[in-house]
């Protein structure tokens, strides 16, 4: 009597080992995907947010005043009532720099103690909870000074009519440290005759 081996254990076994492997494979791709997918979503909501904050801090203008010189009739020097943007986060204007530009000048001022031909100052007109010169609050309301005669002759307690005349423009950009810049544009009336100060809103 003859025996036949049975082959059949052995080919189960094969198969089986062949689908254990495709399942870790399978797993193993599964988990590649699901780190690199969570990789992906955790970038994009950062880029998100920074293109928020980006786009959303920074200043707006809500009013400006000239000082006229009488004798000249030229706006010597301006105050630029501004608050923060809404949804702004915070904006330090000691980090800031101001971009001063009109037909015959360009500079560049950084924060001062006092308003000369390379600084800007600021004064807080409402700060309640005394962050100045960090704008913190939609409630805080800081004025930006510029003294237009010493930025425009190049130095300090310039001499002679150094204004910006009647009838002239100039555009002025407020560069935070962090957020989008706040161009705006001022326009000396054609006669400020009699006038000490004036609306350049």
């Amino acid at each position: 009597m003859s025996l036949k081996r049975d082959e059949k254990g052995q080919v189960g076994i094969g198969t089986l080992i062949v689908f254990i492997a495709m399942v870790l494979v399978a797993a193993i791709a599964a988990a590649v995907l699901i780190n690199t997918a969570g990789l992906l979503q955790q970038r994009a909501q950062t880029t998100g947010k920074e293109a928020t904050s980006q786009t959303s801090t920074g200043l707006t203008v809500m009013s400006v005043n000239g000082t006229v010189d009488g004798t000249n009739d030229t706006v010597t020097d301006i105050g630029m009532v501004v608050k923060l943007r809404a949804g702004s986060e915070d904006v330090d204007l000691s980090k800031a720099v101001i971009v001063y530009t009109d037909k015959d000048t360009h500079a560049e001022l950084t924060y001062g103690t006092t308003a000369n031909h390379s600084a800007f100052a600021v004064v807080s007109e409402q700060d309640d909870d005394s962050s100045f010169p960090v704008m913190n609050s939609k409630e805080d309301v800081f004025m930006i000074k510029l003294n237009l005669a010493d930025i425009r002759a190049g130095s300090d307690s310039a001499t002679g009519d150094h204004g910006l005349a009647e009838g002239k423009e100039a555009t002025i950009k407020i560069i935070p440290e962090t957020g989008a810049t706040t161009t705006y544009t001022i326009t000396v009336p054609d006669s400020v005759n009699g006038l000490t100060q004036v609306d350049l809103t």
